[in-house]
């Protein structure tokens, strides 16, 4: 494992880059299919456990800064070898899955909106080697293209919010409640699969200089939130709740509604850089983080081509779009929610086991 590189506020933006790419793109037509009219309040009620969530994931990052890194205690703490490899394919096909996501997710977009003409192996080969040579160079190159982008993402953010404020009806968010309370309750089981995404922060925490604080990461959890309802309130007043619905991209439909005067029209070419800079942070990250799983012991310099190259032909997996999103509401979603809490409740485990065997050490010298 390699030194300390990046600081605390690098992490802040990697999960506004990161996590904000998934809850401000992926995660929005998920929500008003689940929840309709009601999302956009499970979005908020979600709040209560998505703060409760970063206390846990906080608690639990300075138990394990204060005695070792998240990466040596699988290795010291599972004594099984077998038990030890399990978890790291288990832990490292998640983070692959995320990535795959995510690539799919971007070609679909790319090939339905500005790429129509453009050879599928040419839009998703380039974008991926862009991110296998970020992913290769390492954690400060993510984190600095991060901290670059991520002003000019959110001018671009503040531009589209603003700018079409004028065809925003908010009377179009009520009357809530209309189908009873299931499908809000739906609604917040999504938002939080989303939002609880911020845990994958535990494997980055071992290359951080300084240490992370406990209000900058609730003030980002907050900003997250934000980039939830700021485009899905924006989809449900500007579009109405049956054309919002049937939205796949409700984020990137909203900037085609963008004027500016009279003759500035069609601005939506400004969504391409926001929307490419957080689908690049979110893979080069999460095949960073499985690299570091597969080679924290043995280091290979095969892994992380293999990875990618597993990563490109799963993207050439024939899947259409409507089959894709159903895969995500019904599969993706609800697994990934599974294996954050797993991820959180497995390492609290090993951190309570840890410590009560270091408690017994000391009984015993003394």
């Amino acid at each position: 494992m390699k030194g300390k590189l990046i600081s605390a506020v690098h992490i802040y933006v990697l999960l506004i880059m990161s996590t904000g790419f998934m809850v401000h793109v992926q995660i929005l037509p998920v929500l008003l299919s689940t929840s309709n009219r009601d999302s956009w309040l499970s979005v908020i009620f979600s709040t209560i456990p998505f703060m409760i969530w970063i206390l846990l994931v906080y608690y639990l990052y300075k138990k394990i800064n204060g005695q070792t890194d998240i990466y040596s205690l699988l290795s010291k703490k599972v004594k099984y070898k077998w038990i030890y490899t399990l978890l790291n394919v288990l832990l490292g096909s998640y983070f692959l899955l995320v990535a795959l996501v995510t690539l799919k997710f971007t070609f679909i977009w790319a090939k339905g909106n500005y790429s129509l003409d453009t050879p599928d192996f040419v839009i998703i080969i380039m974008f991926a080697v862009v991110c296998f040579y970020a992913s290769l160079k390492g954690l400060l190159t993510i984190s600095t293209i991060a901290f670059i982008s991520l002003p000019v993402v959110s001018i671009f953010g503040f531009t589209v919010g603003i700018g079409n404020t004028p065809r925003k009806d908010y009377e179009l968010l009520f009357p809530i409640f209309e189908n009873g309370y299931s499908e809000f309750l739906q609604g917040i089981l999504y938002s939080c699969s989303g939002l609880f995404d911020i845990v994958f922060l535990l494997f980055l925490t071992p290359f951080i200089q300084n240490k992370l604080k406990a209000k900058w990461l609730i003030l980002t959890g907050f900003m997250l939130i934000c980039l939830i309802l700021g485009p899905l309130t924006g989809a449900l007043s500007e579009f109405g709740l049956q054309e919002a619905v049937k939205l796949r991209n409700p984020a990137y439909e909203e900037w085609r509604l963008l004027k500016i005067g009279e003759h500035i029209t069609r601005l939506d070419f400004l969504s391409m850089f926001q929307w490419l800079s957080g689908a690049f942070v979110r893979i080069s990250l999460c095949l960073f983080i499985v690299e570091k799983l597969f080679t924290f012991r043995n280091s290979a310099k095969w892994v992380l081509p293999t990875l990618y190259s597993i990563l490109i032909l799963g993207v050439y997996i024939p899947w259409d779009a409507h089959s894709f999103f159903l895969f995500l509401k019904n599969i993706y979603f609800p697994i990934s929610l599974g294996v954050q809490i797993f991820i959180l409740l497995f390492f609290l485990l090993l951190i309570h086991l840890a410590g009560e065997k270091h408690g017994e050490s000391k009984n015993e010298q003394s």
